[in-house]
């Protein structure tokens, strides 16, 4: 199988390298070419392929019958972009769960999805579509993460939390049982959410606060 790495920076290598682990792991023959608009083309440094070009080559190399995309970003607004730019290739996203990660029973992992390394989803959870739980993140029974939202390294969702479409939540932050977390809400780094959060705000601190920005002046 080829797969073609939308992301050539740390964590689109970090994608196709949990990718390609889990490809060694069952025996299987692949290939990784990356695409990345900021990436110079060449060699990567990490030895896991090269960068063949910009996003927009990807549509030279769209075989459906033996070519899949991987998803190599994984901030919320940026994953709603590529998708959508690149819906028109007809490829299929590739879900990549890293053999280390800790998957429990009756869980639903959308396509275009990443489970890292360390993490823990542990059962009666759904993700949705092209979601990320980056690495020694947890996701506690009855879960839901819906499409694009990102769990940065080290957050934790305990038990009945729904995070809402392209919500994000920073390295090591949490969020207590039951709660929900609004659609394209941002949890910052260390904030602990002990009560739900609405969508499209900025919360921070123990506990989490949104952010108040100061009135513009006018005179």
């Amino acid at each position: 199988m080829r797969y073609l790495v939308v992301g050539a920076g740390g964590h689109g290598q970090e994608v196709a390298w949990s990718l390609a682990e889990h490809e060694r792991g069952r025996g299987a023959a692949y290939e990784l070419h990356f695409f990345d608009d900021a990436v110079p083309a060449g060699p990567l440094a990490s030895g896991l392929g090269s960068v063949v070009g910009p996003i927009a080559a990807i549509f030279d190399h769209a075989d459906r019958r033996t070519t899949r995309l991987v998803l190599g970003v994984g901030l919320p607004g940026l994953k709603i972009q590529l998708t959508e730019k690149l819906a028109a290739t007809g490829l299929t996203w590739a879900t990549v769960v890293h053999p280390r990660a800790t998957i429990g029973p009756n869980v639903e992992i959308g396509a275009g999805s990443y489970v890292a390394a360390g993490a823990i989803v542990t059962l009666n959870v759904r993700l949705g579509a092209c979601t990320t739980i980056n690495m020694h993140a947890q996701v506690a029974h009855d879960g839901v993460v819906e499409r694009f939202a990102t769990l940065h390294p080290d957050a934790h969702v305990a038990g009945g939390v729904r995070i809402g479409e392209g919500a994000e939540l920073g390295t090591g932050s949490a969020v207590i049982p039951g709660l929900t977390i609004g659609a394209f809400a941002v949890l910052g780094a260390g904030a602990v959410a002990v009560e739900s959060l609405d969508g499209e705000r900025t919360y921070v601190g123990v506990p989490a606060r949104p952010i108040v920005r100061p009135a513009r002046r006018t005179a």
